[in-house]
């Protein structure tokens, strides 16, 4: 088994990028006074400018998995994998993706918005922040656990936060 040089840790809002604040605070708009926002509340629309780097994920909660049902295109791309329609679980390689399900399942048990910073070897380095934002079904309780997660990454390996299309995979998109 390859070793990835796998290592993730929560970072405080205070050492965020001001592109990942704007992110936050338009959830932040939304949110109820307990609990998350709705899922009606993820307009594409808010975040014409960061799309690419966004993810919708639903979260199926018995036995619990993670669902991406968006999947950005510079994400996509710089992994050259595909995942919608897919569990975080069928993400290659393994090994990265059951510490990002670990990553998303503690995000899943607080219920509040979390920023994850990643850093792993692959072909070449990837080091990003995580933004993960919870959403409560349209018809539930906002105060119940969410339903879905709106992702925002931000590569630490560019200026602007952006990801190349790069990665090596045996994978197709």
């Amino acid at each position: 088994m390859p070793n990835y040089d796998y290592t993730s840790s929560l970072i405080d809002f205070s050492d965020a990028p001001d592109e990942i604040l704007r992110v936050l605070k338009i959830w932040q708009d939304h949110k109820p006074a307990q609990g998350n926002p709705y899922k009606n509340e993820m307009d594409p629309l808010r975040y014409r400018k960061h799309l690419g780097r966004f993810c919708v994920i639903e979260i199926q909660k018995d036995p619990l998995d993670f669902i991406y049902r968006l999947d950005g295109t510079e994400i996509s791309s710089s992994s050259n994998e595909d995942l919608r329609g897919k569990s975080v679980l069928d993400g290659t390689p393994s090994e990265i993706y059951q510490n990002h399900f670990k990553e998303f399942k503690i995000t899943f048990e607080v219920a509040v918005p979390q920023i994850w910073k990643i850093f792993y070897r692959e072909e070449e380095d990837c080091h990003y922040l995580r933004l993960i934002l919870p959403y409560a079904q349209n018809d539930a309780s906002a105060e119940d656990l969410p339903s879905y997660f709106m992702t925002y990454c931000y590569s630490l390996l560019s200026p602007e936060g952006h990801f190349e299309a790069s990665r090596h995979s045996t994978s197709n998109i």
